[in-house]
């Protein structure tokens, strides 16, 4: 199968939008800050989140919110995102130190999980699979929409559109744990780079 024709690029970029873009409303049983009945550290990103690392506790229950939360490990569909607040789940999960499991009891999406439904991988991948289901594109001018930017083992964000005609800032959508959330934001193209990110092509 052809996976970058521009059509495709695009539904992968308008999937990925409709999580930054998504409007829910939570309420206080959509929230934890300790641990879950199965022994897992959960930290929902909600206002009231005080980490020691970062401030992106961002979502107030009772109110309209906007955007998936960021969920370590998660990579819950819009739908079953839905499902599972009204069903009393936590609103993302954003612990302090990465690794470990992940709750059960959590929906929301982290940067792999959001690469999996949008690309529609046949599984949820992490960063490190990334080159089993894509190429290295070595040319920035030839990235096209629905893209990612990926440095394997950290992070994932798809390339939406370039800002400028030379290519220095671009327009992406990803999910972090500094926003709490899917969230669609600018990025300078050759501080990724130097970071050590590479562009990937979905095979």
């Amino acid at each position: 199968m052809n996976h970058h024709p521009e059509d495709w690029g695009r539904r992968v970029v308008e999937r990925a939008l409709e999580f930054a873009e998504h409007s829910w409303t939570a309420s206080d049983k959509n929230v934890l800050h300790g641990i879950d009945e199965d022994g897992c550290p959960v930290e929902t990103p909600d206002e009231t989140w005080q980490g020691e690392m970062m401030a992106c506790g961002w979502w107030k229950p009772g109110e309209v919110n906007v955007g998936v939360p960021y969920g370590w490990g998660n990579a819950s569909t819009i739908e079953a995102f839905d499902a599972g607040i009204r069903s009393g789940k936590y609103a993302g999960n954003v612990p302090e130190k990465k690794g470990g499991r992940a709750s059960r009891h959590t929906v929301g999406v982290d940067c792999s999980g959001l690469l999996t439904i949008c690309w529609e991988l046949p599984r949820r991948i992490s960063t490190r699979e990334i080159p089993d289901y894509a190429s290295v594109i070595e040319c920035v001018d030839d990235i096209r929409q629905g893209e990612v930017f990926a440095k394997v083992g950290s992070h994932v964000m798809f390339f939406v559109a370039f800002l400028d005609a030379e290519g220095q800032d671009a327009v992406i959508v990803d999910a972090t744990r500094t926003e709490g959330r899917v969230s669609r934001r600018k990025v300078s193209v050759p501080d990724l780079l130097a970071r050590g990110y590479k562009i990937y092509r979905r095979n």
